[in-house]
């Protein structure tokens, strides 16, 4: 059984109150439903009577249903697919997928008083609603705005030890922070032995000292504030993580990853207090970093030989990567740089892999120098065009965008000069140019 971490009554309401709650909620997917019921009878009067009708739709297995459920592209898509026959109105109830958003939910509410008391006690009911009926959770998405950080925590308590004791697989939790107060996840979420994705934003990370996620695969940490041995110490513990990803984290300076063999893509996003990223992963795929020129980080991925995706969007590594490390990967595809630094006037770098190559935010880069034998598509965008030297020249397609921030006498006039001397360099046979403009060019 699940221990909520508090008395029941604090958190569960009355019957009564239940029932207005749920009533509340689901006036509208219910008027929806009796619409499409009667449009759906309507149609059905009007077939022929010589076709035979059949039900082939309720006679699919409940897992084969469920798993449509899953693909649909969001709770409401669900809730209609009731109309379709009574198992299908039945299944609906128990499907795994459950999404609670409070902005939503107050949406739905319209002017009633305490909102915030009622969000919590419907997600409360839904939750212990599985719980009494034995159904199993597949995915839970929880977004609460700010309250009462202590109720708040009591209750989020109670929904994640329902979902671990459900067998929950995905974890979806956004928490407002209020104050600079955040809620701090408890343990019983790093001891979940169905866990395969979690997705966490507002929330804390303390030291756990027994973490056991043998199945996780997704770990993306958004706004939180991470405590570097903690962090790593989650890291080195998962070792079937595929994809981690974090955004907008503070208190992480140092993130080093090694040792997973399963790991196929990172992303760090806008870390600010971080100064040094090093990941040693085989078999990464892909690689994304990117941060403003205010906060200098050095990053290596060496030992990454398998990556193919390389996305720079910070303009001192954007820098170091270009001269000592992208030659230094075997297999790289795709490459994307956005140079968002004016002290960046000139790019030259090789790799014999490389096939596509973009670059955004050219503003005072003056010279691109690429050595690439087996690149094939180039993309470039700013408000200046460089000198693009590629050796060999072997482009199939090409796209081209500029505009300047503010207006630029004979802009149009010096651009179309460096554009018409990049264009000239493909073969004429195939060769098709598509250019928008406000001005009428003579070739």
């Amino acid at each position: 059984m699940v221990s909520s971490g508090g008395p029941q009554h604090a958190i569960l309401p009355s019957s009564k109150r239940k029932r207005r709650i749920e009533d509340n909620f689901n006036c509208g997917q219910e008027g929806a439903s009796l619409k499409e019921n009667q449009d759906k009878k309507k149609d059905s009067d009007q077939m022929d009577p010589s076709v035979e009708s059949v039900d082939r739709i309720s006679q699919l297995p409940d897992h084969v249903i469920h798993h449509i459920l899953s693909h649909l592209r969001n709770v409401n898509d669900a809730v209609r697919t009731s109309i379709l026959s009574k198992k299908w109105r039945a299944l609906w109830h128990s499907f795994s997928i459950l999404v609670f958003d409070e902005r939503k939910f107050a949406a739905r509410i319209g002017n009633e008083d305490n909102k915030e008391m009622m969000f919590r006690e419907y997600v409360s009911i839904s939750l212990c609603d599985r719980l009494v009926k034995n159904l199993y959770i597949q995915k839970l998405v929880v977004h609460i705005t700010p309250h009462d950080l202590s109720d708040d925590t009591e209750y989020l308590n109670l929904w994640l030890n329902i979902a671990n004791d459900r067998n929950i697989k995905e974890l979806d939790l956004h928490v407002g922070i209020k104050s600079g107060k955040r809620f701090t996840l408890p343990s019983i979420v790093f001891s979940s032995k169905t866990l395969t994705g979690i997705r966490l934003s507002g929330c804390k990370l303390e030291t756990c000292g027994n973490i056991m996620l043998p199945h996780l695969q997704k770990l993306y940490l958004h706004k939180l504030y991470l405590d570097e041995s903690v962090i790593q110490n989650l890291i080195s513990c998962c070792h079937s993580i595929e994809d981690f990803r974090i955004i907008k984290c503070s208190g992480l300076k140092h993130l080093h990853i090694s040792n997973l063999i399963r790991l196929n893509r990172v992303e760090v996003h806008h870390c600010t207090q971080l100064k040094k990223v090093q990941i040693g992963a085989p078999n990464l795929d892909t690689f994304w970093f990117c941060g403003k020129r205010t906060f200098p980080c050095k990053v290596s991925l060496e030992g990454c030989d398998s990556l193919k995706r390389l996305t720079l969007g910070h303009p001192q590594v954007t820098r170091d990567f270009c001269e000592n490390q992208i030659s230094n990967f075997p297999l790289l595809e795709k490459l994307d740089l956005c140079i968002s630094n004016d002290k960046i006037k000139y790019i030259i770098f090789s790799n014999p892999h490389l096939q596509k190559f973009s670059l955004k935010g050219c503003k005072k880069l003056r010279f691109v120098q690429v050595f690439a034998p087996n690149l094939v598509s180039f993309e470039c965008k700013g408000e200046t065009m460089p000198l693009v030297d590629f050796n060999p020249f072997c482009l199939t397609d090409a796209k081209l965008s500029f505009l300047p921030k503010q207006k630029v006498v004979g802009f149009g006039d010096k651009i179309w000069i460096m554009m018409k001397t990049f264009i000239g360099k493909f073969e004429s046979e195939g060769f098709k140019l598509i250019l928008y403009s406000s001005k009428v060019f003579f070739f």
